[in-house]
């Protein structure tokens, strides 16, 4: 009997919709949206917005005060940019500045890291005061730099005439020739710093035993720092190295408050040029489109960027060279040929001036050995020099600025003994309170700072955990649209969020600073605490669902404690950045009851009437409270940048 066998389909179940939604956009979307959304909204509103608004507005032919956008003109401001002599002079000036800015500062803050480095003594006092430069507000900076460069009452002039280098008094600001120069100066001073700390950090990861195996195959100082020092710092100097161009290019705001660009527009970058344009000229189709031509050159310098610091280790190594550092190294060979000759020729004089005073000493080998020794305490004594001179470089306008607050009026205006007080004075702090509303402006910058920290810290906070821990579709491209909005400059901003905020109805109101400071907060922060929320093991998360923990309460209960050290890091660095901006708040506030302190400072300066003593007073009591914040927390910020940016 046959036998016959019949095949029935099984038919699988549909998935419900919230499953293929779920295939579809991550396992868990729903929560990464909602952590995600406070800092989707920001970005949204403050840089797509703003960004849209001024691409499309430096298409048009906007002029005057009114908030309506002119008529569409298609590419006719950037085809006018082409003939624009003012457009080339102030690229020109943008390039020069970047330029000898980048030659000294790395120069100059590798080889401060190197002498600190080495020190057996003092090394954390020591790192601590060469920060203080970078760290204080950048009104601060340039009122210092302002009232040291002034021809009649400043203190440069003062130590030409003491050390005989000069009998006349040099007009350092009011030059056309030596202004850029001047500000060049102030923008080594203040860079220093940054490649110091970032390039001493990179030292401090080299193995120590390489040193010695260097040494026991015989090679002296400038060999070990070639072939041991250099390449174990390679990543960290070319990633600052990188960040410091971008950030010089964008360095508009010091220069604005020492010279205003001036004299003469020998000083007019490219933001400035762009400011002046849309505020001063009020064409502010043409200013945009200044800005927005500039954007591709950005696009390229964090493109560079983004790649290397994702290589990270290998990058370091050598095994695996990002595509961009392959493509250029064409155009980067003959600067590589270079410096290896200026370091073979750095060899040849070290040798030389070695064996030279081992000669001197002697020509037996234990004669020898005490040359090389004696050699070793020249090298060492001429280190310390070195060290003290980069010192007293970085210090010495906080020590003017300090016995200048402490002058009477009498003495500032005689000009009797201008490197210290005689006799010593509150004077100029009573005047300061007296006579402006600095009172105001240091509670208007206060609120500022805390409300626009909150905010930004919360989105911040919340973002990151959304990118960092949660898996869903887009997180990967919107964390590197953060570093791209981070590194943007944020001159492309200003005439879109100026109008964006008048258009609200709140310019001219301490929220539009509010709302405004966050957002170019967020991108930093949110990247340093996705580096610190993966340094958490995924198993304690884990372990709290399994106990019935929701998404949220393992973010409130586990994550935030255990990241308490990355988000102290992020509210410094949130809560310094509001109190030390400006040109957003200069645009944006005009009543003097409503100025924070930076813009309040810049308003005391009338023409070329620098009021010394009040403007130094000013600067301590604005820097006091960032010294006692980045000393109280100095332990957290250390932890807390170290592992986010290690990890991230």
């Amino acid at each position: 009997m046959a036998t016959v066998s019949t095949t029935v389909a099984v038919r699988r179940p549909t998935p419900s919709v919230g499953k293929r939604l779920e295939m579809a956009l991550g396992r868990d979307w729903i929560a990464a949206w909602l952590f995600y959304a406070p800092t989707a909204f920001l970005l949204l509103l403050l840089v797509a917005w703003p960004m849209a608004q001024g691409i499309y507005m430096s298409m048009t032919r906007t002029l005057g005060s009114s908030l309506q956008i002119g008529p569409f003109v298609g590419l006719k401001n950037y085809a006018d940019l082409v003939s624009d002599a003012e457009f080339w002079f102030s690229l020109g000036l943008t390039l020069k500045f970047t330029v000898l800015a980048e030659i000294f500062k790395p120069t100059l803050g590798v080889l401060a890291a190197l002498l600190i480095h080495n020190l057996k003594r003092y090394r954390i006092v020591i790192s601590a005061l060469i920060l203080l430069p970078w760290i204080v507000p950048g009104i601060v900076q340039a009122l210092i730099w302002r009232g040291m460069f002034n021809p009649v009452f400043g203190a440069l002039n003062e130590v030409l005439a003491i050390t005989h280098l000069s009998d006349v008094g040099l007009p350092w600001l009011g030059d056309p020739t030596m202004a850029l120069y001047s500000v060049v100066l102030v923008n080594i001073w203040a860079g220093i710093p940054f490649f110091t700390i970032t390039n001493l950090a990179g030292l401090k990861s080299v193995d120590p035993d390489l040193y010695s195996a260097a040494a026991v195959d015989g090679a002296n100082a400038w060999q070990r720092f070639r072939h041991v020092s250099l390449p174990g710092i390679q990543y960290t100097l070319i990633v600052s190295t990188l960040l410091s161009t971008i950030w010089t290019v964008n360095n508009y705001g010091t220069i604005y408050l020492l010279t205003s660009g001036g004299p003469l527009n020998a000083t007019r970058v490219i933001g400035l040029l762009t400011f002046e344009r849309g505020f001063s000229a009020r064409d502010w189709g043409s200013g945009t489109a200044i800005a927005i031509i500039m954007l591709p050159a950005f696009a390229v310098a964090i493109w560079f960027l983004a790649s290397y610091m994702q290589a990270g280790t290998r990058a370091q190594s050598g095994d695996s060279m990002p595509a961009q550092f392959r493509l250029v190294q064409p155009i980067v060979w003959p600067f590589k040929m270079l410096f290896t000759l200026l370091f073979d020729a750095g060899e040849a004089i070290g040798g030389g001036l070695t064996r030279g005073i081992g000669r001197l000493l002697g020509r037996s080998g234990e004669e020898s050995l005490a040359g090389k020794k004696a050699g070793q305490r020249a090298l060492m004594a001429l280190s310390l020099v070195v060290l003290a001179l980069l010192l007293l470089f970085e210090l010495f306008p906080f020590f003017f600025a300090f016995v200048s607050a402490f002058k009477t009026s009498n003495q500032i205006t005689d000009m009797t003994s201008v490197l210290w007080p005689t006799p010593w004075t509150f004077q100029q702090f009573t005047k300061l309170f007296d006579e402006t509303q600095f009172g105001l402006w240091y509670r208007n910058t206060i609120l500022v700072s805390v409300v626009a920290t909150a905010i930004g810290v919360f989105g911040a906070a919340a973002g990151a955990y959304a990118l960092a821990r949660l898996r869903w579709r887009g997180s990967s491209t919107l964390s590197s649209l953060m570093l791209i909005t981070y590194m943007m400059p944020g001159i492309v901003y200003l005439i879109p969020i100026y109008r964006i905020m008048a258009w609200l109805g709140l310019s001219n109101t301490p929220y539009a600073l509010m709302i405004v400071y966050p957002v170019f907060q967020l991108p930093f922060a949110t990247w340093l605490l996705m580096g610190y929320y993966r340094s958490i093991p995924e198993e304690l998360e884990d372990a709290a669902v399994i106990d019935g923990a929701s998404r949220f309460q393992v973010f409130t209960k586990l994550i935030l404690p255990l990241a308490k050290p990355a988000l102290m890091a992020v509210t410094l660095f949130a809560i310094t950045n509001a109190w030390n901006e400006f040109f957003y708040a200069y645009v944006l506030i005009r009543s003097d009851r409503l100025y924070t302190l930076a813009v309040g400072l810049y308003q005391m300066v009338f023409n070329d009437v620098f009021p010394l003593g009040q403007m130094m007073a000013a600067c301590i009591l604005m820097v006091v409270p960032v010294l006692i914040i980045y000393g109280y927390a100095q332990k957290f910020m250390t932890e807390g940048l170290t592992l986010g940016s290690v990890k991230g």
